[in-house]
This record gives C-alpha cells, structure tokens and sequence, in this order.
C-alpha cells in the first residue's frame, strides 16, 4: 500500500526532494520500502502549494519508522514541519498510473545524481520560458528548452512507444491537461487564444 506525506512550502519544493533524495534511495536500499514517488504541487490561493512524497512499503510494520526518519529529515529544512500521513491512490488511482509516477520520480532522482556529479549542466532543468534576455525582453532560452524537447522524445523513443500516433496524443493531452482543456476544441481555442504567430 502506498502512503503519502504532504510537505506544505512554496519556493523550496526543488530544494527539499533533492536534500532527501539519497535519504529516499537509502530506504530502499535497505528494505524499508518496495518503492517511491513524489510530485510537486503548485496554488495560488490556499492550500498552499505542497511537494508530495509517497512511499510503497515492503512491511506496513516499517512505515511508522520511516515515517519518523522522514519528520526528522524534513525538520533539518523546515523546522516547523509536522508529518502528516495519508493513503495513496487506494482504490482510487490505476497501478499503471502510480507507476508512472513512480517511474517519472526515478528519473528525476538520475537527473540530480548526474548534476552533482557533474555530467548535465543545471541549465538544462531551468525555466526555459519567458525569461529575461541579454536585452531585457521575454524569451526563450534554447538550450534548457531543447534538452527538455528531446529529453522527452528520447525517453519515449528508448522505450519503443511509437511517435506516430502514441507520442503526439502524449503531448497533445499533456498539454489539455496544462491548458484545463476538457476536449481537444477547448485547446485549439485556448491555443488561438493565448499563442501569436
């Protein structure tokens, strides 16, 4: 079964995953959960916005330790941090679903080991978008928004899943997900709407 802890923060969400990412791999490694995942969830209003950690246990008898070790960490960060436990995905969420995110956290978890260790630039997980210029104007900044483009296509293409059609529907929903478009109308209105050119 899974289980999930909320930590409630706003601009430190990156931060705080990748202070506990090797405290996160050394549960695994020592058998004290089956698996792992997290998301980072943003608000404008209250709740306020929360980065969500969730672990699988292999033994529900380890989850209360764990769950200290985690309180424990998270303090080192934010000190007025109190755990919070609830299920995840029970009866609610798909296995494949969770495994994606699963899978998703796994691969952000060797983008960081191979920042700090030096072989990816930082650059190439920062805003892409509407950033400053040389000259002061919004653009674009290539590189990071590249490497993401062909990140994403690399990771499909390496696993087999085909471009035509499975990879255009991917973005075309990951982007009505991103746009609240609730049919493919919706974002070619919201697309007319908010692009020009």
């Amino acid at each position: 079964m899974w289980h999930e802890y909320p930590i409630p923060t706003n601009e430190k969400q990156k931060e705080i995953i990748r202070a506990l990412r090797q405290f996160i791999q050394l549960l695994e490694k020592d058998g004290l959960i089956a698996g792992f995942a997290f998301n980072h969830y943003s608000a404008t209003e209250d709740p306020p916005s929360e980065l969500r950690i969730r672990f699988e246990y292999r033994d529900e008898q380890d989850r209360k330790k764990v769950e200290s070790q985690l309180e424990t960490e998270v303090k080192k960060l934010l000190p007025s941090y109190i755990n919070q436990e609830r299920v995840w995905g029970l009866d609610t969420t798909d296995k494949h679903v969770l495994q994606a995110y699963e899978f998703g956290s796994r691969c952000a978890f060797l983008a960081m080991a191979l920042i700090e260790g030096g072989r990816f630039p930082e650059l190439y997980f920062s805003r892409a978008v509407n950033i400053p210029t040389q000259d002061g104007k919004l653009g674009v900044n290539v590189v990071p928004l590249e490497f993401q483009m062909h990140f994403n296509h690399g990771v499909m293409n390496s696993l087999g899943i085909p471009k035509v059609p499975d990879e255009q529907e991917i973005h075309i929903r990951a982007l009505m997900d991103s746009t609240n478009s609730k049919t493919k109308q919706e974002l070619i209105n919201w697309l007319q709407a908010n692009l020009k050119g």
